[in-house]
């Protein structure tokens, strides 16, 4: 089956919405012109985190029993929201409250974004095209946001709220994007699947092995992406890069990472899953360790360290969703995502206190490697990367005996 061109073009314009490069190079640096220390900005990161955690099966189920395209549009307008009120919010408290909501909007487009075009795939073209379709819509993305990264530094400099608002725009914008697809049914609209559904489908999906230590595996490197993102300004300055010159870098983290990301398809292609994976406890191993032999190699491996994550995304979705049935695949991803996210918020804790111990550089280098190490030895001791792609989320299944190992 081929892929209607104007369909896939029209997934592209929606996801460029999602673009965040207006924001994202100076909104810790407009918190901290407000006076908030690094303390603070890091219990806001860990709100968010544990915030997601709350609230991804409740969006998730709404995903499944309200429609995609509805969860997508509560996902943008919630974001368009957080940014125009985010320059204006007066205390620490506004701000906590303000990033507990941005977690609720972000987690209404996470698994279910991810289900739809699934599903619009499989409806109107072929699922299998999956991860080519997502890797670039993410290539575009990301080269969006580097674009937008150099102008938000540019607005910000005229008016401090004006990336913010610039965002919230582009966010709105999705919205008739959205709507202008075909509307795609699925057994998960059905009003008989409730509550209890979704949790016992979350626990029979976790019984299952293929499904558990693919997510733990994945969990891993997602706290290696996720955990050292809030200390590579301070490992950067460390090492000689000028506050300056930051901004320069993460627009070529979006550029690098837009390449990687276009090439998802053809890694998955000639790699698989499982090769694409099994490569990941080496690459990380090496990369990190090189940074406490060198600390220059710290520059490298934040490009890398980027890369790697926006590659594999596509890659573990594909995975997920070659394993699940249309009943309840939002609520699974979303599960899925919530661990993630459970998994990574505890090692920004982690990592924090390592780092505030050995140091910015030395810290994330040894964070690095031993999760490196944790990675290897689930890669050995339950081969979670399985080759059964029988999906066992069916209305049938979330009564079924679990498989076990």
């Amino acid at each position: 089956m081929s892929r209607p061109n104007s369909l896939v073009a029209r997934f592209y314009a929606f996801k460029l919405t999602n673009a965040s490069g207006f924001y994202l190079p100076i909104y810790f640096a407009f918190l901290q012109d407000k006076g908030f220390d690094l303390a603070f900005l890091g219990l806001l990161s860990a709100t968010f985190s544990f915030s997601l955690v709350a609230v991804e099966i409740p969006t998730g189920y709404l995903g499944d029993l309200v429609g995609r395209r509805g969860s997508l549009a509560i996902g943008a307008a919630v974001r368009a929201a957080i940014m125009v009120a985010f320059p204006f919010v007066p205390s620490k408290a506004g701000y906590l409250v303000l990033f507990g909501v941005w977690a609720t909007g972000w987690a209404f487009r996470s698994g279910t974004q991810d289900a739809w075009l699934y599903e619009v795939l499989q409806s109107t073209c072929d699922e299998d095209e999956y991860a080519r379709v997502d890797g670039r819509a993410n290539a575009i993305v990301l080269g969006t946001s580097a674009v937008a990264a150099v102008l938000g530094g540019v607005l910000y400099t005229v008016e401090p709220a004006a990336p913010f608002l610039a965002n919230a725009a582009l966010a709105l914008a999705g919205l008739p994007i959205l709507y202008s697809f075909p509307a795609v049914e699925t057994a998960g609209d059905d009003e008989r699947f409730g509550v209890r559904d979704a949790v016992a489908l979350l626990r029979a999906q976790a019984h299952r092995p293929e499904v558990r230590w693919f997510v733990a595996y994945a969990a891993v490197f997602a706290t290696a992406f996720a955990a050292t993102r809030p200390f590579e300004q301070p490992m950067l300055r460390a090492v000689g890069v000028p506050v300056a010159g930051l901004g320069v870098l993460y627009a070529g983290f979006k550029l690098v990472s837009a390449g990687a990301a276009s090439l998802s398809g053809t890694v998955e292609d000639r790699l698989g899953v499982g090769g694409a994976f099994a490569a990941l406890p080496a690459i990380y191993g090496v990369a990190f360790a090189a940074i406490a032999v060198v600390p220059l190699a710290a520059v490298p491996v934040v490009f890398l360290n980027r890369a790697i994550r926006t590659l594999t995304r596509p890659i573990q979705n594909q995975y997920l969703n070659d394993r699940l049935d249309d009943v309840g695949r939002a609520t699974v991803l979303s599960g899925a995502s919530m661990a993630l996210s459970l998994v990574s918020g505890t090692g920004k804790i982690v990592a924090g206190r390592v780092t505030d111990v050995a140091g910015a550089v030395d810290g994330v280098a040894s964070f690095g490697v031993a999760l490196a190490a944790l990675g290897a030895g689930i890669w050995l001791a339950v081969d979670p990367v399985r080759s059964s792609s029988t999906p066992e989320a069916s209305g049938d299944a979330v009564d079924a005996t679990a498989t076990s190992d």
